[in-house]
């Protein structure tokens, strides 16, 4: 991120996050969790347009760098916006070499810190369906992995929900490509909201494996699970305060396969 990206950052977390805590009567936690210094993947659930503007505001210490699906550079201003906050378009489903996550691996080795939504667009474009956090795609694996830095999971609690007018679906496919943009769109909005931020999971013992399909999955479905137990709020002692040890490639966590090792 630049000068000029930092600075506008900045000025929008300085004016638009007070904002968003008093109207959302906004609750974080684990702010300490995100270190001053060094690289790190964060990885949040994703419901609602708000959901990067609580993340940017939560973590005060640091500027984020989002990925962003590559299609939403299509849409008016929101492109720009993203270039001008120091966003960058990455395939979400981890691709078939580094090559495709090459801006993310550069921002990382330079101790950048690197916002991914790994649900992509599916709870965007279907908030209504029961299951809140859909399965994680494997990209932010294959980018920590390769930059040999943390994963930092957190989760955006909406305690309570609005749901905006539907963007009729022929409006949407002008601009979004997404098997669920014919059905158009509707925007939640929270009425309340919390941002729990986990303690940094280190992949240390991985580095050195084999990249596989295999692999990435299975760090994804842990990490996806981690931030159910964020969002539900459930072993915090182990995910949020980390006042009980968790050792990431070992040990398991309930709904996923166990350990990576």
């Amino acid at each position: 991120m630049d000068t000029n990206q930092m600075l506008l950052y900045e000025s929008l977390r300085f004016v638009i996050g007070p904002i968003l805590k008093l109207q959302l009567r906004l609750k974080i936690e684990g702010q300490k969790n995100v270190l001053d210094f060094g690289g790190a993947v964060i990885v949040c659930n994703h419901r609602s347009a708000f959901d990067p503007l609580i993340l940017a505001y939560a973590v005060q210490n640091r500027f984020i760098n989002f990925g962003a699906a590559s299609w939403s550079w299509s849409v008016p201003v929101y492109g720009q916006l993203h270039e001008l906050l120091g966003a960058f378009p990455l395939t979400l489903t981890g691709g078939k070499s580094d090559a495709e996550l090459k801006k993310g691996i550069e921002l990382l080795k330079n101790d950048e810190i690197v916002g991914i939504f790994p649900e992509g667009g599916e709870t965007i474009f279907e908030p209504g369906r029961a299951e809140r956090i859909k399965r994680f795609k494997t990209g932010f694996a294959r980018l920590a992995l390769a930059a040999r830095v943390p994963v930092i999971p957190c989760a955006v609690i909406g305690i309570s929900e609005r749901r905006l007018p539907t963007v009729p679906g022929p409006v949407v496919e002008k601009f979004v490509k997404h098997p669920s943009s014919e059905k158009g769109y509707s925007s939640v909005i929270y009425r309340r909201a919390m941002c729990r931020i986990g303690i940094p999971l280190d992949l240390g013992d991985l580095y050195d494996k084999p990249v596989t399909k295999e692999l990435l999955t299975l760090i994804s479905d842990k990490v996806r699970a981690i931030v159910m137990k964020l969002y539900n709020g459930e072993e915090l002692d182990r995910f949020l305060t980390g006042k009980i040890p968790f050792d990431f490639a070992y040990e398991r966590v309930s709904g996923t396969q166990g350990k990576l090792l």
